[in-house]
């Protein structure tokens, strides 16, 4: 467990361009928060080590004020994929969580979003801002270093922070998106979405992406065969629509070390409406990898977490039925089969693909000169060995936990 990590800036960015527009009364092509601090030029800049695909800054202005800038890694025009690097949407999606959170029991711990800048000619690039919340982060999903008690508390707080996610009133949530960032949320679109479920569709949009990324790198081995399981095993999506994460996994969440609660859950540009056991299976996926593998994500740390441990089987388990008991109702009343046990190996295939395509994303952005992170080239190499990982859970003979 560790504070979040920053470095010297490796992807640089306008900043002369930036303060002067901080400085501005009137600024063009800009969308605000709710809450918009009074930012003090000129501003201290490093950049977190966490983040391959929208580089993310801190940034302090002359108050000591800190704050984050995360922006897209190319100009629009220069994007392989919009949808991977939709920061506005992210911004949209954070605002709106907001406002939900307003009346909702149960609320989404996030940053406060300040400001979102599309105006490419600012600094570049599509930006936004948002709080800096200094909490800590766990790479380890084991959490090797906090005492039993202090790691189960952290994961009731993660598994609590999920259901409140997938528990969000999505009617509220839709009337504070914009239909331009937005057109598939607006009735006719979904009118016309509602014979395909979550999977199918993403399924859709990961083979558009892989295939443009295969133009530069290797393409993903077996990919066709897998995107095939997917689509003839996945459940349909809840009858009530519920809000995704899209990414959440444990280094997208930070907590408060005294309270042993989830301060914020990060990275939301993934975000979108689906089926929850995607989520979950991004979330418990490294419990269900090879221990060799988890040694190579968690170095230097040494976990015993993973495919081979019957330990790691029944905390997934026990995870699931956590999960099913906190939200309190079924995805599906009129399809008691759509339930996590049931369905847990397509997420878990399905959580492999996407990583396949997150990586093979990496790579292509290293062979470009572009990869912002200074971990790029360890994700880059991951994406063959990992459609191997998800071809041998195709012909495994269980299907389920």
């Amino acid at each position: 467990m560790s504070g979040v990590k920053v470095s010297d800036v490796r992807s640089p960015f306008d900043l002369g361009s930036f303060e002067k527009y901080i400085e501005k009364s009137s600024q063009q092509g800009t969308t605000f928060g709710l809450n918009v601090p009074k930012l003090v030029p000129p501003f201290q800049v490093k950049q977190f080590d966490q983040g391959q695909s929208n580089p993310t800054y801190l940034l302090t202005d002359s108050n000591g004020f800190r704050f984050v800038l995360r922006r897209k890694p190319s100009p629009n025009n220069k994007l392989v994929s919009k949808s991977a690097h939709a920061v506005e949407r992210e911004f949209f999606i954070l605002k709106a969580i907001q406002e939900c959170n307003r009346n909702a029991s149960k609320k989404v711990p996030i940053a406060t979003p300040y400001l979102l800048c599309e105006d490419e000619a600012v600094i570049g690039y599509v930006f936004y801002l948002m709080q800096f919340v200094d909490g800590y982060m766990v790479k380890n999903p084991a959490m090797p270093h906090l005492p039993p008690d202090k790691a189960s508390r952290y994961w009731n707080s993660i598994m609590d922070t999920l259901t409140a996610i997938h528990s969000l009133d999505t009617d509220i949530l839709l009337q504070h998106l914009p239909a331009s960032h937005f057109p598939q949320f607006q009735p006719e679109a979904m009118k016309k979405a509602k014979g395909t479920s979550y999977f199918q569709r993403q399924i859709k949009t990961l083979s558009a992406v892989a295939n443009k990324q295969s133009q530069v790198v290797d393409p993903i081995p077996d990919f066709a065969r897998l995107c095939e399981y997917v689509e003839k095993n996945a459940p349909s999506d809840p009858s009530k629509k519920a809000l995704i994460h899209g990414d959440f996994k444990i280094d997208n969440i930070l907590f408060d070390p005294k309270r042993d609660t989830v301060m914020a859950v990060i990275d939301w540009e993934l975000c979108t409406m689906g089926h929850p056991i995607f989520d979950l299976a991004n979330l418990l996926q490294p419990f269900e990898l090879p221990n060799k593998l988890n040694l190579l994500l968690y170095h230097p740390d040494v976990t015993e977490i993973g495919i081979e441990s019957a330990d790691s089987k029944k905390f997934v388990e026990e995870k699931l039925k956590q999960y099913s008991k906190l939200l309190g109702h079924e995805w599906d009343p009129s399809d008691p089969s759509n339930n996590p046990l049931d369905k847990w190996s397509v997420g878990y295939v399905f959580g492999l693909l996407r990583l396949c395509v997150i990586s093979q994303g990496i790579a292509m952005r290293m062979a470009k000169g572009s990869a912002s992170s200074a971990q790029a080239s360890h994700f880059a190499s991951l994406y063959k060995p990992l459609s191997q990982l998800a071809l041998g859970r195709l012909n495994s003979p269980s299907s389920k936990l």
